[in-house]
């Protein structure tokens, strides 16, 4: 076989196989999808904890028995932390809260893709109630509603009156912790932590 044969050949093979790999990850992560459906979907903490292991060890897996683990132990400190360090620490772990409820898997039902969606929705509801309970973690808290509010749909700002207002001390020194750069776009974007109001709201409100 002449080489120009060889490499027509090639990319012809390459096409080929390219929406076979596609179909192949869309279609690998199912397991884990389920399993996170079903820690979605529990009523109690040892069905949360059954289905934990066959979720794996993904960060969105992760978050989605953080957040349940939560919704059963709102008021244990340790859980409050559990939850806050799955703060977001850049763009593809942020991507992945915003995108719990797509299409993640061929098989996925839209009951399943509702349930995942909540979780993602009560993510910044449950990152404030956690914050009150561990205001240790309010620095990363508080830093990350300027990265949450680029999301037009985030009520992050409107969660964080709360914090503010029951722990503002706290919440003052957190801010004072942030970058200069961040600091000034926080004050002049997303909150104004003197009348603990917010700056940034979701569409619609």
């Amino acid at each position: 076989m002449k080489t120009h044969e060889i490499v027509i050949l090639a990319v012809v093979l390459a096409l080929f196989l390219a929406p076979c790999k596609a179909l192949f990850a869309q279609t690998s992560n199912c397991g884990e999808i389920d399993a996170m459906a079903r820690m979605a979907r529990a009523i109690s903490s040892g069905e949360l904890a059954a289905n934990r292991s066959k979720a794996g060890e993904s960060y969105r897996a992760r978050v989605v028995f953080a957040e349940m683990q939560f919704e059963f132990y709102p008021q244990k400190h340790d859980v409050a932390l559990l939850l806050l360090n799955l703060i977001p620490k850049d763009d593809d772990e942020r991507h992945v809260v915003m995108t719990l409820g797509d299409h993640l898997c061929d098989f996925e039902t839209p009951h399943e893709m509702k349930l995942l969606n909540q979780i993602g929705n009560h993510f910044p509801r449950d990152l404030a109630k956690a914050a009150l309970i561990a205001p240790e973690k309010l620095p990363e808290y508080v830093a990350y509603s300027v990265a949450s509010v680029k999301d037009p749909h985030s009520d992050y700002a409107l969660q964080m009156q709360k914090v503010c207002r029951a722990r503002h001390t706290e919440f003052v020194e957190a801010i004072a912790k942030m970058s200069a750069e961040k600091m000034e776009e926080f004050l002049k974007y997303v909150f104004n932590p003197d009348g603990c109001d917010a700056l940034a709201l979701p569409e619609g409100e």
